[in-house]
């Protein structure tokens, strides 16, 4: 059995905001979605990622009137992003996911989005590998 690459692992066609766009814009999106990270793009093309916590961040500055038109994706989103290719090997990518200490990889195939793959999908991998190695637990084998 071979390690699968990003195409096989990442979430496809992620939900991404423009970076023009106001952050209250991009709390709905997580919120409806149900999501914690989003790409950010100008004209279409990739150019940084903003978090949940990013959000958080910007949010407990403002006053608690504020409804933040003038603040913007742009300026809470991290333009320095990972990004990696939709061929690259889950093992390389994971191992540098923790390297660099960071929660998301940005894939692409060509130079463009194509997915994305977070900290929860690895938790997720995970888990479902030691499944597959160890069976679940049942009630009466719990010590």
């Amino acid at each position: 059995m071979s390690i699968p690459t990003m195409v096989k692992v990442m979430t496809a066609f992620p939900y991404t905001i423009d970076i023009t766009n106001p952050i209250s814009a991009a709390r709905e999106m997580l919120n409806e979605h149900a999501i914690r990270h989003l790409p950010v793009t100008r004209n279409g093309e990739l150019v940084g990622l903003l978090s949940d916590r990013d959000l958080l961040f910007a949010e407990g500055v403002l006053p608690e009137d504020d409804t933040s038109p003038n603040i913007t994706v742009e300026m809470v989103c991290s333009l320095d992003i990972f990004v990696v290719d939709i061929d690259a090997r889950l093992d390389d990518v994971v191992l540098e996911m923790a390297e660099l200490r960071v929660g998301s990889a940005l894939v692409t195939k060509n130079g463009k989005l194509a997915g994305i793959f977070t900290t929860t999908d690895v938790c997720r991998l995970l888990g479902e590998h030691l499944r597959e190695q160890y069976g679940t637990v049942g009630p009466d084998e719990v010590a």
